[in-house]
């Protein structure tokens, strides 16, 4: 900062030492131009290494010395097709990296000392497992995980423990409205799935033993189908020798466990799911889309986006902004097991649910019959394509990034190949998506709410009726 006069004062006046902003921005010849936009340069990707070990992990090495840390990703196959795996599954991530075992003496000691830190938790398909270390201490990273993984020996007390807790904690989150309205849309759309479960049944949980976590363990952590992604200021090729050497008695064979078939979801079916003097209604509609390697798959994303995936987005601008019905709206893509749906949520005041849903079908049907403009078109891709470029600029991001692409199926390129196809999505593309997609008779959902002032405001909606559920909370 300039400490002198920059503004010399009249007579009688105090002297000035700072300029206005109004000030900073005239000239003598008028106001300052403002600078040209930068025309946004394409994203180069880092140097990488891709390989599998002889082990079958896959390991995914990138240069992005931004800082000297070292950001690491790692998705192990953990599918299930029951309650009780779904439970023993969840024990799993929570002791994986428990501080104490006996094969881990010193390890805690040197992450302490050098700042590593590791957290495991699971979906439906996955036990996901992350990261950090400074550079210098990425051999300490990969020593601990290493150890995790192929010492899946927690003790009975240790079990008992975490069943203790865990079960007063599922008691809180399974009361929450939010999840029993995703569980009641599962169960509309496929039934009894327990592979789609997210948050296990208390039972289930208490009977969770040390044996049963050993089983599991060693039954599916295991390497072949794992993906392990290092992000940072790291040489890549070092990495991958680095892994090596952590993971070479890491082992396991047999096939990984596939995700459960899901039936076919009844198009156009919304029901009404009590939950007695509930003061708020939670919305939720969802419909199968193509999956994300299809070729419309990009003008799909950004129809989306245009209908409800951003605070711009119509559906926002309609139900929160312009009307005051939701506090919460929202439209965006979610995996179900294999399957890929296109879903809408909203939550609101129950007075307004009954209007809020009539607006929910009104705008599907105005993008149908109205499709996004250019000008839509273009600020959903620059949003999309921005927040991508974010993303991508930490370490953290980046990894995140790239273990999602893989996760689903692509590879690592596609964290920079799809903004790139963003850019080529034409209007009459996103248009066709709309009219395909988003036709308000093919979403089938769920409203969760208070049955007795619900039912009969839902049932003037008019189209798309709401049927009573025998489901309640």
């Amino acid at each position: 900062m300039i400490d002198t006069s920059l503004v010399r004062a009249s007579s009688g006046e105090p002297a000035r030492t700072h300029r206005s902003a109004e000030e900073i921005g005239r000239t003598a010849a008028g106001p300052r131009a403002l600078p040209a936009l930068d025309v946004r340069r394409r994203y180069t990707s880092p140097a990488m290494a891709d390989t599998v070990l002889p082990n079958g992990l896959r390991v995914i090495a990138a240069r992005h010395p931004s800082i000297p840390m070292v950001e690491m990703r790692m998705s192990v196959p953990f599918a299930g097709a029951t309650f009780e795996h779904v439970a023993t599954a969840e024990v799993l991530a929570t002791t994986l990296f428990r501080e104490g075992r006996p094969s881990r003496e010193g390890m805690d000691a040197a992450m302490g000392r050098h700042g590593v830190t590791l957290a495991a938790s699971r979906s439906s398909r996955w036990l996901h497992i992350s990261g950090s270390a400074p550079a210098h201490a990425l051999g300490t990273l990969l020593g601990t995980l290493a150890d995790a993984l192929t010492h899946g020996a927690p003790d009975e007390e240790e079990i008992r423990q975490v069943r203790l807790r865990m079960v007063r904690q599922i008691s809180v989150i399974r009361a929450q409205p939010q999840v029993i309205a995703q569980e009641a849309l599962l169960a509309l759309c496929y039934g009894e799935m327990p592979g789609l479960q997210e948050v296990p049944f208390p039972a289930p949980v208490e009977a969770v033993t040390a044996e049963s976590v050993r089983v599991l363990h060693r039954a599916l952590v295991r390497p072949r189908g794992t993906a392990l992604v290092l992000v940072g200021d790291l040489d890549p090729e070092r990495a991958v020798d680095l892994v090596t050497a952590a993971t070479e008695d890491w082992g396991g064979a047999g096939t990984i466990t596939a995700p459960a078939t899901l039936p076919p979801t009844p198009g156009g079916r919304v029901a009404l799911v009590p939950r007695a003097d509930a003061v708020q209604s939670q919305i939720r509609l969802v419909r199968p889309v193509v999956a994300r390697t299809d070729d419309r798959f990009p003008a799909l994303s950004l129809a989306s986006l245009v209908f409800g995936g951003y605070f711009s987005s119509r559906l926002v601008t309609n139900l929160r902004e312009a009307k005051g019905l939701a506090y919460r709206a929202d439209a965006g893509f979610h995996d179900h097991l294999d399957r890929l749906v296109v879903g809408i949520e909203a939550d609101t005041a129950t007075e307004a649910t009954a209007q809020a849903y009539r607006e929910i079908r009104a705008e599907l049907g105005r993008l149908v019959g109205d499709p996004p403009s250019a000008a839509e078109i273009d600020a959903a891709r620059e949003y999309t394509i921005g927040m991508a470029m974010l993303a991508l600029s930490s370490q953290a991001g980046f990894a995140t990034s790239v273990m999602t692409a893989v996760s689903l199926g692509h590879e690592p390129e596609r964290v920079t190949t799809f903004p790139e196809l963003l850019r080529t999505v034409t209007l009459g593309q996103v248009a066709d998506a709309a009219r395909e997609f988003f036709d308000p008779d093919s979403f089938s959902g769920v409203i969760v709410g208070d049955e007795g002032k619900l039912a009969s405001l839902l049932s003037a909606a008019g189209g798309g009726g709401v049927a009573a559920s025998a489901a309640s909370s």
